[in-house]
């Protein structure tokens, strides 16, 4: 599939209310689809283990009980220890209550000698003065019978359990049935595309199996250093704080600053001095440094294939959408949303508007750029293009097509004239600020004659820097026939070759090259059509019957076509000459 988005990706209305339908029903919904949707993301994870236990001939069964066992172990050995920590946490709280108390009551009433204690006071005073009467609390009665005391202990544990239960039993079913509901999901959306849904599905567990997976290893080497330091900076229950960052990093930027902040707030409450606070921020930007900037894009980089704004929408939208747990399965279910726009075309503007894929052509992006009339960032992408793919490469697949869209925006009146007169000048410009490509050889001098406008004559000035700027000699528009001719003749050149860029090239070079042939019958032309398709037949023997020796259509390729022309013409010349002297 092309890298770049096609233009048939903007919104269809159906497309659209079928998403707004689908979000209503994901939130009317929401008490059982959340333990599917954790069901299908924890299933991506497991599958491949899955797999492999399978071609060790284990079955199919077998294999998944002894994942799911062991997955689903680690989970609630890992919830374990955090509510031990937890538990041991609230324990030890009264301790520091005296700490704490002091610290917040000096935060909040200052002395009363200084203006800030004084105004904190007058503050309050009005507070009270204007604060409404506030009903009595009701006293809640202890439960009469040990029945309705469980009952009020399970009320609010009883939910979590279920969804737990649920996500266990979907996980091990959807492991059972991988390709039974593989079809399921391929007939419900895209029947009549196998191939696609099929590539699809295999993107989307792809991208997020290896995203889950990998930023599990990088939270587990934030959470393991981090609970490791804060044990010997001395933060009581350190292993919590570790796990607790471990699982929040999980949620998109914000979370490793809630996992930094809460040991942060406790060194404060628990310490006399600052520094055990500034041990714990310390070590969180160390360790979060070293992860952000080396680690993470060593080992994924941009794996998820969200930008970073569709990364901040998703968590907005499943926040809202599905609370605490759309927080966390946000960026997986948000990976799922733009495969789906990558290979079905009525949302295909999902993938736009998510993913990192570049949405203009680099010739687009570069035209883009010069009617935004920003000749840096024009000039920066043509620059980096040449260093990735060469000079050759930048003129033929950048420039070249870039000048062929202002061409055909100038035709039909789409471009301002003064935007038109900074899209020519300055890419003119920018071609003029690159260095010569280094040539093969001296070579023989050679004339190169703009068909008939700036983009022809822009084009001429990219052939000229692949050539030796010694034997070549570039004739700007508009160019006059005879004015040619004498520049041939002045410059001895060997070879004519004229530029032309789209949409009528052939047009305008043909016509040039009618006139020049009729004056100068033994030079050898070349007409550049620059742009065009290979396979264009027809132009091509129509420019040739005209007396043009050779066509061609990239710029790369013209060097050497004019080399032989103009050393085949050369040497012709030279054995001519010597028949003359011998005859003599």
């Amino acid at each position: 599939m092309s890298a770049y988005i096609s233009s048939g990706t903007r919104p269809r209305r159906g497309s659209v209310i079928a998403l707004l339908i689908a979000a209503a029903v994901l939130y009317l919904a929401q008490e059982v689809l959340i333990p599917v949707a954790v069901a299908i993301l924890l299933s991506f994870l497991l599958a491949p283990a899955v797999r492999r236990l399978e071609q060790w001939k284990l079955g199919r069964i077998p294999s998944t009980l002894i994942v799911a066992i062991f997955g689903f172990g680690v989970i609630f050995a890992v919830a374990g220890v955090a509510v031990m920590q937890a538990v041991s946490l609230g324990a030890k709280l009264p301790e520091y209550r005296h700490n704490i108390v002091s610290k917040i009551h000096a935060l909040r009433t200052p002395k009363r000698d200084t203006n800030i204690g004084r105004a904190a006071e007058a503050i309050k005073d009005i507070e009270k003065e204007a604060a409404p009467e506030r009903p009595p609390i009701p006293v809640k009665e202890s439960p009469a019978t040990p029945l309705e005391a469980f009952t009020d202990f399970m009320a609010p544990v009883a939910k979590p359990l279920a969804m737990a239960f649920a996500v266990i039993i979907f996980t091990i079913l959807m492991l059972l049935n991988r390709e039974n509901m593989r079809e399921r999901v391929i007939v419900l959306l895209g029947p009549g595309r196998i191939h696609l849904m099929t590539k699809a599905m295999a993107e989307a567990s792809y991208r997020v199996s290896r995203y889950l997976m990998t930023q599990l290893v990088v939270n587990a080497l934030f959470g393991i250093p981090f609970g490791i330091a804060l044990y010997f900076i001395g933060i009581p229950n350190a292993a919590l704080f570790g796990l607790l960052g471990m699982v929040l990093r999980f949620i998109p930027y914000a979370g490793v600053w809630i996992a930094a902040a809460m040991p942060a707030v406790l060194a404060f409450a628990i310490s006399d001095s600052w520094a055990p606070v500034a041990w714990t921020l310390g070590v969180f930007f160390a360790l979060e440094t070293l992860l952000a900037y080396v680690i993470e894009p060593w080992l994924y980089g941009k794996s998820a294939g969200l930008s970073p704004i569709a990364i901040i929408l998703a968590v907005v939208f499943w926040t809202w959408l599905w609370g605490p747990v759309g927080l966390l399965l946000a960026t997986p279910l948000t990976v799922c949303v733009a495969v789906m726009g990558r290979y079905i075309p009525e949302f295909g503007y999902l993938n736009v508007l998510l993913g990192v894929e570049p949405v203009l052509s680099p010739e687009e992006r570069f035209y883009q750029r010069l009617v935004a009339l920003d000749h840096e960032a024009a000039a920066e992408l043509i620059e980096n293009h040449v260093a990735a793919h060469g000079i050759a490469a930048a003129f033929d697949d950048v420039i070249v097509p870039a000048l062929s869209l202002a061409e055909a925006d100038r035709r039909k009146g789409a471009l301002e004239p003064a935007r038109e007169r900074f899209v020519f000048e300055h890419a003119r410009q920018i071609i003029e600020e690159l260095e010569h490509a280094p040539s093969a050889s001296a070579g023989t001098p050679v004339c190169l004659v703009a068909a008939r406008d700036e983009a022809d004559d822009a084009a001429a000035l990219m052939l000229a820097k692949l050539l030796p700027p010694a034997q070549t000699c570039v004739m700007g528009a508009p160019a006059r026939p005879a004015e040619i001719v004498q520049t041939v003749s002045q410059k001895q050149c060997k070879a004519i070759l004229i530029s032309a860029v789209p949409p009528n090239a052939a047009h305008d070079a043909g016509y040039l090259a009618r006139r020049l042939r009729r004056q100068l019958p033994d030079i050898k032309i070349v007409i550049g059509l620059w742009g065009t398709e290979e396979g264009n037949g027809s132009a091509r023997e129509r420019l040739l019957k005209l007396g043009v020796d050779e066509v061609v259509t990239r710029i790369a390729e013209a060097p050497d076509v004019l080399r032989q022309l103009a050393d085949g013409k050369a040497q012709a010349s030279n054995q001519e000459a010597a028949k003359r002297t011998a005859r003599r």
